[in-house]
């Protein structure tokens, strides 16, 4: 007889409960992850570099650090540093801006900033390769930045693989 009472009980609740929707249970799709690639970066860099000359490096630096300006779009961003790797501009993390950065090391033990001025120096540009965590996905991903020496600095951007 309980038991009857309970399963009377369920289905009333079953059946006087709002119906509900396979879309209502499913929570949004976050946006999907924009990518770049060789192309817009190295056009990027150029751009910064160009506009560098142009009004010298410390206009160029904070221009670089705004994160509303026209040098960060999405997982993609204008960096510089100095010849002892202290950051000049940073456009994702523009609070880094001065610290030194020589000893930073990627997932897989890569002393990156030294690798990035190294190759800018060597041969006043190309790419170099690294395991950087994605600020658009928060993952571990494959990253390549193109840099190019600028004087006494090296400029870069660098874009996470498909």
């Amino acid at each position: 007889m309980m038991s009857n009472r309970l399963g009377a009980a369920l289905l009333g609740a079953l059946l006087l409960a709002p119906p509900v929707f396979a879309a209502e249970t499913n929570t949004p799709a976050p946006p999907p992850v924009v990518r770049h690639g060789y192309e817009e970066v190295q056009a990027l860099v150029d751009d910064a570099v160009a506009f560098m000359k142009k009004v010298g490096p410390e206009k160029a630096f904070v221009a670089f650090n705004d994160p509303k300006g026209k040098w960060i779009k999405d997982d993609l961003y204008v960096f510089a540093f100095d010849p002892k790797g202290v950051y000049k501009a940073t456009g994702f993390r523009p609070e880094r801006t001065g610290s030194n950065a020589w000893e930073m090391t990627d997932a897989a033990g890569l002393k990156v900033v030294q690798e990035i001025i190294k190759k800018a120096k060597r041969n006043g540009s190309g790419m170099v390769d690294y395991l950087w965590k994605n600020p658009s996905t928060g993952k571990l991903e494959n990253k390549t930045s193109y840099v190019v020496q600028v004087g006494d600095y090296v400029v870069g951007a660098g874009f996470y693989h498909r």
